[in-house]
């Protein structure tokens, strides 16, 4: 989908149950997340972040990070406590302004509502860290694309990019071991689009909105991280955020200085 549509579709999920949008718990949808348990699991991850770092010698902090697909602030509130300033970045407007109703858990956190490729508020070289997770799978390639080299535009020499992705398809899965499984949910997913469309026009035709799968393999991926970014791949991690049918990784990039 385009991201005009992946927007219209997060601000429909967001309308009907924000927290659970953002964390797919099937136990705590219809809203049963508790707010403070919610943003208590945001700062486990960023600890589990703090500590990948750690092991690979690059502390966690500085003067500016981005969490990119910040939802509700789940991870910018506690990865604003590493750093001066932090921004908040999503192409929903509701969430953003939920998570702008939480400033006092992040008072030097700015949300902004970005729905192209370019992030024209913020300068050339001015952020030490970008973090992204269970984000990119739901945004087409041909944008995380764009997003990547953006996203080296905005690094400061040496400054880290960090960003979980699906690679394929796990093909120990047992569901995979069907015939035309990867084809079967492209097609899946361009039958959901095509009903949105239609939505608009016919409005007896019912469509809800939906959260789309993507991935891009890692052998194509590295190479066009160092080639088309300027970004050194300095280590691929194991991170299984895209569910058990998907082989994905957390990549731990830097900046060419």
């Amino acid at each position: 989908m385009n991201l005009h549509q992946l927007q219209e579709n997060f601000e429909s999920l967001a309308a009907e149950d924000p927290l659970w949008t953002v964390l797919s718990d099937d136990a705590k949808r219809g809203g049963k997340w508790d707010l403070e348990e919610f943003y208590a699991t945001g700062r486990a991850v960023i600890d589990d972040l703090e500590s990948r770092l750690d092991k690979l010698g690059k502390p966690l902090g500085g003067g500016a990070a981005i969490d990119f697909g910040c939802g509700v602030g789940r991870l910018t509130f506690p990865l604003s406590q590493r750093f001066q300033t932090c921004y908040g970045i999503d192409i929903s407007r509701s969430m953003v302004e939920f998570a702008s109703n939480q400033k006092e858990r992040g008072p030097n956190c700015t949300f902004i509502e970005n729905t192209t490729t370019r992030l024209h508020r913020l300068e050339n070289a001015s952020i030490d860290l970008i973090y992204s997770a269970i984000v990119f799978q739901h945004i087409a390639p041909r944008y995380t694309r764009e997003y990547l080299k953006e996203f080296s535009r905005l690094l400061k020499p040496g400054g880290l990019l960090v960003f979980q992705l699906p690679s394929h398809l796990d093909p120990d899965y047992p569901e995979n071991q069907k015939p035309f499984r990867l084809l079967k949910k492209r097609l899946f997913y361009q039958l959901k689009v095509l009903k949105q469309r239609m939505a608009k026009i016919l409005p007896f035709i019912r469509s809800e909105s939906f959260f789309e799968m993507n991935a891009i393999h890692r052998d194509r991926l590295v190479p066009f991280l160092y080639k088309q970014c300027g970004l050194e791949v300095l280590d691929q991690q194991d991170f299984p955020a895209a569910g058990l049918a998907w082989k994905s990784y957390l990549y731990v990039t830097q900046r060419e200085s």
